[in-house]
C-alpha cells in the first residue's frame, strides 16, 4: 500500500516487470542531498557574514545575535533531518527493508528523543529527580543498544572476516580503554555533572552534527563519506564542556549514525564503526590539559581535533582490517587497504580544522565559549 502511495509522486518504468521506483527514489535523495550541500554552505556563509557585521556591537546586542544564530542553526538542522530523513524512510519502505530490526532502530531513535526531551524539561524546571531520570534513560539506551545487537541479523553479503578474530576484541578493548582514559584524565571534576546548559548544548550539537552528516561532498562505495564538517559540533562541545561530557555526546551521535546507515556485520564491528569511532570525537577537549597549547584557543582546538580524528581513524582501520579485508583492491594487503581506504577521515579532519579555526577566530564564538568555560575555571 505504501509503495502504491509513493508511486503517485515517483515515476515507474512502463514495463510492469521492471520497477525502477526505488532507483528513482535513490536518485531523488541524491539530488536533495546535493541541494542541501549548497544550501548549507550558503547558510553557513550568511551566518559568518552576520557574525562579522555585528562583531563590534555591545554585549546585549551580541547576546541577541548569538541566540539568533543558534535558532537559525537548530531550525535548519531540524529541517534537514526532517526532509532527508523522511526520504531515507521512503527509500527503506520502497526497498521493503521494514523488518523487526528496522522497528527496533526506530524505537531507539524515539527513546533518545523522549529521553533528551524529558531530561531537559525536568532540568529546566529544576526538578530534583532530573539527574536520575537522565541516568535512567541513559541506562535504557545502553540496554536497548545491546538488544539491537543481539536481535538484528548480521549481514553475510560478500565478506570474509580474517581468521583468528580473537585479536579483534582485544585490540578493541585497548582502544576503548585509551579513549576512556583520555576522557577521564582530560576532564575536570565538574565535567561529570549535567546542568540545563550542558544538556541543551549537547542536544543542539548532536542535532546539528546529525543534520550535517546528511550533507556530503561524496560517499565511498564500501561505506564512509566526507561531510560538511559533521564532526565539528561534537568536537566543539567537547572543547567547551570537557571530555567526559564530550564522550557521552559522541557515543550518542555514533548510535544516531548507526540508525542513519546501519552496517551490521559483527557486534564488535558495530562498536568500532559507530559508538567507539564517534565517541572518540568527544575527547577533543583533552588538549585543554596539554601544557604547550594550554591557554591558546586555536592551538587547543587544532591539537584536540587531530587527537580525536586520529582515534576515530584507527577505530575504522581496526574494523576494516579484521572484518572487511576481503574487500581489498588488487595490489593491497589487508592492513594496507584498511589504512588507505579509511584515509577519508583525514579529509573530514581538514574540513573541521578549517571551519573550527575560522569560527574560533571570531569574538562572538570566543565569548560564547568563555560563558561556559569561565564558570568552570572559577570553580577550579
Amino acid at each position: 500500500m505504501l509503495q502504491q502511495l509513493f508511486a503517485k509522486w515517483l515515476p515507474i518504468a512502463d514495463d510492469p516487470e521492471e520497477v525502477y521506483l526505488s532507483v528513482n527514489a535513490d536518485a531523488l535523495f541524491d539530488l536533495l542531498a546535493t541541494i542541501a550541500l549548497y544550501v548549507t554552505i550558503a547558510v553557513a556563509l550568511c551566518l559568518v557574514l552576520y557574525a562579522v557585521a555585528v562583531r563590534n556591537k555591545d554585549e546585549a546586542y551580541l547576546a541577541r545575535s548569538r541566540r539568533l544564530i543558534a535558532g537559525v542553526t537548530v531550525g535548519y538542522a531540524v529541517g534537514v533531518i526532517a526532509v532527508l530523513g523522511s526520504f531515507k524512510l521512503i527509500i527503506t519502505i520502497l526497498n521493503e527493508d521494514i523488518t523487526t530490526g528496522f522497528w527496533l532502530v526506530v524505537g531507539l531513535f524515539a527513546l533518545l528523543i523522549v529521553g533528551v526531551t524529558v531530561t531537559l524539561t525536568l532540568s529546566k524546571c529544576k526538578v530534583k529527580g532530573a539527574k536520575w531520570a537522565g541516568l535512567a534513560f541513559a541506562l535504557a539506551f545502553v540496554v536497548y543498544c545491546i538488544v539491537i545487537a543481539a536481535v538484528i541479523p548480521a549481514k553475510k553479503d560478500k565478506y570474509e572476516p580474517l581468521d583468528g578474530n580473537w585479536q579483534m576484541p582485544l585490540v578493541t578493548v585497548v582502544l576503548t580503554v585509551a579513549i576512556a582514559a583520555l576522557a577521564v584524565l582530560g576532564g575536570d571534576k565538574e565535567d561529570s555533572g549535567y546542568d540545563s546548559r550542558a544538556l541543551t548544548y549537547g542536544a543542539i550539537c548532536v542535532a546539528t552534527a546529525f543534520a550535517l552528516s546528511y550533507v556530503k561532498f561524496f560517499s565511498l562505495p564500501q561505506g564512509g563519506s566526507v561531510t560538511f564538517a559533521s564532526m565539528f559540533p561534537i568536537i566543539l562541545y567537547s572543547y567547551m564542556f570537557g571530555t567526559r561530557k564530550g564522550l557521552v555526546v559522541g557515543v550518542v551521535y555514533g548510535m544516531l549514525q548507526f540508525i542513519q546507515s546501519p552496517q551490521f556485520y559483527q557486534p564488535v564491528q558495530v562498536l568500532l564503526d559507530y559508538p567507539i569511532a564517534f565517541g572518540a570525537l568527544g575527547v577533543a577537549g583533552v588538549a585543554r590539559k596539554i601544557p604547550f597549547v594550554k591557554g591558546k584557543p586555536l592551538a587547543e582546538f587544532a591539537v584536540g581535533t587531530l587527537i580525536a580524528g586520529i582515534l576515530r581513524y584507527f577505530s575504522h582501520v581496526i574494523s576494516g582490517y579484521y572484518v572487511f579485508s576481503s574487500w581489498a583492491m588488487d595490489g593491497y594487503s589487508a592492513v594496507g587497504w584498511a589504512f588507505a581506504y579509511n584515509a577519508f577521515v583525514f579529509a573530514d579532519i581538514a574540513i573541521v580544522l578549517a571551519v573550527g579555526l575560522a569560527a574560533l577566530s571570531t569574538k562572538a564564538m570566543r565569548r560564547a565559549i568563555a560563558q561556559v568555560r569561565l564558570p568552570q575555571q572559577s570553580e577550579e
